[in-house]
């Protein structure tokens, strides 16, 4: 097996203090209990997923979890939380898979407003715009469901108070267009105010295209303005683009989940890095200041993907080697700094408040939490 690596260096105290690089890139002692297909780890049929690799985390961890926070209320139930908009008071907004999906939490952990109810197979991105309106996506099922037919690959666009204003793509259309979608996983707003939109999930159905992997901008209005990017694993290209961050200059940081890489694209949207020491990122977050923060749940775990993905198709090990968790850093020159471990978060935010929300889409009712919304606090 080729040997696998792992950023796990130092950090300061402080989430944003300066001058902190990842200087550790660790050799890894294979991971037992795989088989070996074309040097490539997968899980062997029937047999269950490995243990994540009991590393000890040795980066600065200066946050933690708010136990029993936030709460839903009587007669409401959790489901995996996607999409996160801090309100920057200590509160955010929500998009989750369950009824209703979308809701807006206080910074006590109350729900004040909920709206979205019966329209999305399967909640995915969430963004806002600067009219103060909120978009949100339905990648569709990520595998072959009958029953979702007709539903599903859209991304809607919704007033402060929850009325639908727009719906871009084709109802049951899984296909790259500029008026029909793969399955959208992201969006982010550009510094001129357009929409871009990440588009291509992996696991996707048999029934979808299985390449066509791109970014897509829109006006605020709905009009079609063009794609970025195809299907690959080079530089500007994506394979499963799952979150999207603008940082003060204007660059476009791009979680290329399925490349286990972060992207960073220029202003006009042309490649210029990507890193890979910040795992494989699921969520992508940066502040004013350009604190990067970036949430892996995948890593170690058998997922589907694409044949051209580098551990390969099927339920490849993916990313092996590397702890999930968030990783904070900076967007300006690429240090990471700190580490916090203990959870898989897929979506993801941070405030300017200094607190990190959490997005768990699995493992909710083990969470200290309380349920699928993580809130860190600094200690």
């Amino acid at each position: 097996m080729n040997e696998s690596t792992r950023t796990d260096g130092p950090g300061g105290t402080d989430p944003r203090a300066r001058g902190w690089r990842a200087t550790l890139v660790v050799p890894l002692a294979a991971v037992l209990a795989l088989a070996l297909v074309d040097g490539v780890a997968r899980v062997p049929a029937g047999a269950q997923a490995p243990a994540t690799p009991p590393f000890r985390n040795t980066m600065s961890n200066p946050y933690r979890m708010l136990e029993a926070w936030p709460s839903l209320g009587p007669g409401m139930k959790w489901g995996a939380a996607i999409g996160l908009i801090p309100d920057n008071t200590g509160g955010t907004w929500m998009l989750f898979r369950s009824e209703p999906p979308i809701m807006h939490f206080t910074g006590a952990g109350a729900i004040d407003a909920r709206f979205g109810d019966g329209m999305f197979v399967q909640a995915h991105g969430f963004c806002r715009d600067r009219d103060g309106n909120f978009w949100a996506g339905d990648s569709g099922p990520f595998g072959d469901a009958p029953g979702t037919a007709g539903r599903g690959f859209q991304m809607f666009k919704f007033s402060p108070d929850g009325k639908v204003l727009l719906t871009l793509g084709k109802a049951g259309v899984s296909r790259a267009g500029p008026d029909t979608f793969i399955g959208p996983t992201a969006c982010a707003i550009a510094p001129n105010g357009d929409v871009i939109i990440a588009d291509g999930h992996w696991p996707r159905p048999s029934t979808a295209q299985q390449d066509g992997d791109r970014l897509v901008r829109y006006t605020t209005d709905g009009r079609y303005v063009r794609d970025y990017g195809r299907f690959g694993s080079g530089p500007g290209e994506f394979m499963g683009p799952h979150a999207l961050a603008f940082d003060s200059r204007g660059r476009l940081f791009v979680a290329d989940r399925s490349n286990n890489r972060v992207q960073i694209l220029d202003a006009d949207l042309n490649p210029l890095d990507e890193w890979r020491h910040f795992g494989r990122p699921s969520g992508i977050s940066i502040l004013r200041d350009d604190t990067l923060i970036v949430s892996d749940s995948e890593s170690g775990r058998p997922i589907g993907g694409p044949p051209a993905a580098p551990e390969g198709g099927g339920s490849a090990l993916r990313n092996p080697g590397w702890q999930p968790g968030i990783r904070i850093g900076s967007a300006r020159d690429g240090s990471l700094r700190l580490f916090i471990d203990g959870t898989r978060p897929e979506g993801l935010a941070g405030d300017e408040l200094g607190n990190v929300f959490a997005g768990l889409t699995g493992g909710c009712d083990a969470s200290p939490s309380g349920g699928c919304l993580q809130k860190f606090v600094p200690k």
